[in-house]
């Protein structure tokens, strides 16, 4: 029973296609890209504890002999151990440092995602495009195939012109050219498609655009993907701030012990670096410069997205608007086309008048099917505008 559900799930797929959330999925579970890009952040994590990491403690042994006469043992050594120790503060700017690198690494991550998923969804409405287009070629060769033989009869009964006749037949030739061109930017998205997710293997894809026509958008209040970028930046400039606010940032501390011919000595000591000719204050400067900078992009950037949004939204609005228009004007070409048909079969119509209709018939599916497209490309750089891809 399971084995009959399986083989009917696989039959469907190769007659309807596989989806796209479906495909979309399996792409994210197998790309080598997002693998290879989810590695960053264990790059990121293991470069924070190598920054965060303690030194090695440093020992030092001597021997030395004192004894100007042959065969005397006045012996004297040393032992001495001593360890770098960095400073509260500074290993406080160490740590907000290292979470800093983990949050632009995260940022990356994200914003590498986000453009795969937007680059998936681009390839897969211009090959949905592609495929429409091809079926409207071949309705479009269907219809002039019909025309041209119409035009073959009365040639034939000698109604019609061969100049007419020639000119109906180049342009079903014409568009049957047309179809093998589409056909060949098919296959090359095809397989463009499944480079890009990883497959190894065909499968077949729903030709279905992803996206309705529909002026109705949600906002979102995410930030962008180059915001987060931007953001983690200015972070990691703050924690350079930081690190270099203190010029004290470590000491040595060590111990010694000597044993001499007549007598023992230890030694405790610290060594402090003093801050005479640098302390630092060209390093904070040049931090604080780079987080002001950051500041005033972040800002630019936040105005240019806002006015991006504005004019996608209403540029979706126009042309949902555009497109219930031209499936209305598709509705009566598509009638008139018809009656100029009927009437050139029974020699009451123009020859010129059909192939006029016939003409702006097929300008106007080809419109139709431009302006969905076009709704498609702004929803997704809508969608990637306001991080929907961050996910």
């Amino acid at each position: 029973m399971k084995r009959m559900g399986y083989l009917f799930c696989i039959f469907s797929l190769s007659l309807y296609g596989m989806s796209y959330e479906t495909f979309k999925a399996k792409t994210l579970k197998n790309s080598k890209i997002l693998k290879s890009q989810t590695l960053t952040l264990q790059t990121a994590q293991q470069k924070n504890n190598i920054l965060l990491r303690a030194s090695n403690p440093v020992m030092n042994l001597e021997l030395s002999n004192y004894n100007e006469n042959a065969g005397g043992s006045n012996i004297e050594y040393a032992a001495g151990l001593s360890q770098t120790i960095r400073t509260g503060s500074y290993m406080d700017g160490l740590q907000e440092k290292a979470n800093a690198n983990s949050l632009l690494s995260k940022a990356f991550v994200t914003q590498g995602r986000a453009g795969y998923i937007k680059t998936l969804e681009n390839l897969y409405t211009q090959y949905v495009y592609q495929s429409k287009m091809l079926s409207l070629l071949d309705q479009e060769y269907t219809l002039s195939n019909r025309v041209t033989a119409m035009v073959k009869e009365r040639y034939k009964s000698g109604s019609e012109n061969r100049v007419a006749y020639l000119q109906a037949r180049t342009e079903t030739l014409t568009l049957k050219t047309m179809k093998y061109t589409t056909k060949q930017e098919l296959v090359k998205l095809y397989y463009q498609l499944l480079a890009i997710a990883g497959l190894s293997q065909k499968v077949s894809l729903e030709k279905r655009f992803i996206y309705s026509v529909s002026s109705k958008t949600k906002s979102s209040a995410k930030l962008s993907p180059q915001q987060q970028v931007l953001k983690a930046k200015e972070k990691l400039y703050r924690s350079d701030y930081s690190i270099n606010q203190s010029s004290f940032r470590n000491f040595d501390l060590y111990t010694s012990v000597e044993q001499e011919p007549d007598q023992g000595i230890v030694r405790v000591g610290v060594s402090i670096p003093l801050s005479v000719n640098n302390d630092r204050s060209e390093e904070r400067m040049l931090a604080k410069l780079k987080m002001q900078q950051t500041q005033l992009d972040n800002e630019q950037l936040s105005i240019s997205i806002r006015s991006q949004k504005q004019m996608l939204k209403a540029a979706l609005r126009e042309l949902s608007a555009q497109y219930h228009a031209l499936r209305s004007l598709q509705k009566e070409q598509q009638e008139l086309t018809t009656l100029l048909q009927e009437g050139y079969k029974i020699a009451k119509g123009s020859l010129f008048q059909l192939m006029t209709a016939k003409n702006k018939l097929i300008q106007t599916r080809k419109a139709l099917l431009q302006t969905q497209k076009m709704i498609n490309d702004q929803k997704i750089e809508l969608r990637f505008l306001q991080g929907d891809y961050n996910d």
